[in-house]
């Protein structure tokens, strides 16, 4: 190291440590929220065009189709967003299933803080059943306003990638 870089050298570890500490807090909050959130059924969705960390998403509501942007095309009018076979703690490859509106049974509100987001790629529907892939997984901060009827959209941001493109985690 030349001595005019000497005095980086500490600072450059300075930040790699607190990199580490915020990332360390960041998974021990989501180990928390999942946990909470683990025993409802199914989970919430949003298009691949919408998941970069820092975007605002609608994940539920009644112009989920038009607020979502999928790269295999538009999902189907009558999905709404909530995925009811996907896992409560979905995985990449995956695959999941739901019926139209609301009778998809989505939870009720309030919703926690930070929930995990299937992110699809592809929607489509064949007779009374909508499907989708697990693309990527996202971790979204909710805002308040969402009820269990597609009327009262549920909204967020993208705070993290779990798994899929870029998440450093299983794809």
């Amino acid at each position: 190291m030349e001595s005019s870089e000497a005095h980086l050298a500490p600072r450059r570890g300075l930040r790699r440590g607190r990199r580490a500490v915020a990332l360390g807090a960041l998974s021990a909050l989501a180990s928390l929220v999942f946990a909470a959130s683990a025993a409802a059924e199914g989970s919430f969705v949003i298009g691949d065009g919408n998941a970069a960390v820092g975007s605002s998403v609608t994940f539920w509501g009644a112009q989920w189709w038009q607020e979502n942007s999928l790269s295999a095309g538009l999902a189907p009018a009558s999905f709404k967003g909530f995925a009811e076979t996907a896992s409560s703690s979905p995985s990449c490859g995956e695959t999941w299933t739901t019926r139209p509106g609301n009778s998809s049974m989505p939870p009720a509100g309030p919703l926690p803080e930070l929930i995990e987001v299937v992110v699809s790629s592809n929607i489509t529907k064949s007779g009374p059943t909508i499907s989708g892939d697990v693309h990527e997984v996202v971790l979204v901060q909710t805002a308040p306003g969402y009820a269990d009827d597609p009327g009262h959209a549920g909204t967020g941001t993208v705070i993290a990638k779990v798994c899929g493109r870029g998440s450093g985690g299983p794809t």
